[in-house]
C-alpha cells in the first residue's frame, strides 16, 4: 500500500478483523496526502504459541516499522484494537528514543463495553447492512466464540487444519479468520484490565457518536493533550462510504497537521 510518493509514512493499525477491504478504501482515499502502511498482526499459528497478547501484537509492529521506518519521526492511525495496539507501539517508540509525530485513534474506547450488548447486536446489525457478515460467517464466528469460551482454540485449529486438502478450504479459511479475531478481541479485553501509564504526546480521537458515552471514551489523562474529533458513521462503517467520504479529509488533515515542511515533497500534496 506504501508508494514511493516522498510524503511521510503513515502506519495504519487494523482492528480485530485485520486489514481487510474496508481499511484498504480509507488508505487508497487518503495516498494523496501519505503513504500508508498497514501493520499486519500475528497469525493463528503464532497466537497458539502464546503472541496472542496485545504486548505482542504491538512488539510485531514495533518490528515492521523499524524495517520500513528506520528512522524520523513515527505517525501511527489505529482503528477500534488498532487504537489500543498503536498507544502500546507510541510508549515502545519514546522508550527507545523515537519521535512519535502523530498518534490517531479511530473511534477505540477503552471503558470496557464488554457487558453492552446493545452495543455488541448493533454492531453485528451494521455488520449484516454492510454486507460483510452472511450465515455462513456467523456460524463460523459462534464456532470459533464457543470454542475459545471452552479452553479449546488450539484443537479447533489443530481440527480445521487437517480439513485443509479436503472440500473444506473455504470454511477453514473462515473459521481462522474468525478465530484469529475472537482470539485479538480477547487480548484486548485482557489488556484493558492492565495499569498503563499516560504518554507525553499528543493524540487524536476520532469519535463517533455512542449514546450515553463521554467524549474521551475513556482516554482523558493517557496524553498530555487529547483532541477530539466528531466523524459521521458508526464504529464499524465509519470507513465506509457514504461516511469515508466525509470522514478521510477530517483524518487528512490532522495528519497533515503534522508535517514538518522538509517532509513534504516538493511536488506537495495531490489534491
Amino acid at each position: 500500500m506504501a508508494r514511493d510518493s516522498g510524503l511521510p509514512i503513515v502506519f495504519l493499525l487494523p482492528g480485530s478483523v485485520g486489514y481487510g477491504r474496508s481499511l484498504a478504501g480509507l488508505a487508497a482515499a487518503m495516498a494523496g496526502a501519505a503513504r500508508i502502511v498497514p501493520i499486519r498482526y500475528p497469525d493463528l499459528r503464532t497466537m497458539l504459541a502464546g503472541g496472542e497478547s496485545l504486548a505482542a501484537m504491538a512488539d510485531d509492529a514495533m518490528e515492521q516499522i523499524r524495517r520500513k521506518q528506520p528512522s524520523g519521526p513515527v505517525r501511527l492511525l489505529g482503528h477500534s484494537l488498532g487504537g489500543a495496539v498503536a498507544f502500546e507501539v507510541a510508549g515502545r517508540l519514546l522508550a527507545s528514543g523515537r519521535s512519535v509525530r502523530f498518534l490517531g485513534i479511530l473511534d477505540t474506547s477503552i471503558l470496557g463495553e464488554r457487558s453492552e450488548y446493545r452495543e455488541t447486536v448493533f454492531r453485528t446489525l451494521q455488520r449484516i447492512r454492510a454486507s460483510q457478515v452472511s450465515a455462513a460467517r456467523m456460524a463460523c464466528r459462534a464456532l470459533a466464540k464457543v470454542a475459545t469460551a471452552l479452553g479449546c482454540e488450539a484443537l479447533l485449529a489443530r481440527i480445521v487444519d487437517r480439513k485443509g486438502a479436503s472440500q473444506f478450504n473455504a470454511t477453514r479459511f473462515r473459521i481462522t479468520l474468525e478465530l484469529q479475531e475472537v482470539l485479538r478481541a480477547r487480548a484486548f479485553f485482557r489488556w484493558l484490565d492492565q495499569p498503563k501509564a499516560s504518554l507525553p504526546l499528543a493524540a487524536t480521537l476520532f469519535r463517533c457518536a455512542r449514546k450515553d458515552m463521554p467524549q474521551h471514551l475513556g482516554w482523558e489523562g493517557m496524553f498530555a493533550r487529547l483532541e477530539v474529533t466528531a466523524i459521521d458513521g458508526g464504529h464499524i462503517d465509519l470507513i465506509m462510504e457514504p461516511h469515508l467520504t466525509r470522514n478521510h479529509p477530517l483524518i487528512e488533515a490532522a495528519i497533515v497537521g503534522s508535517y514538518a515542511p522538509a517532509e513534504i515533497a516538493p511536488r506537495g500534496l495531490a489534491s
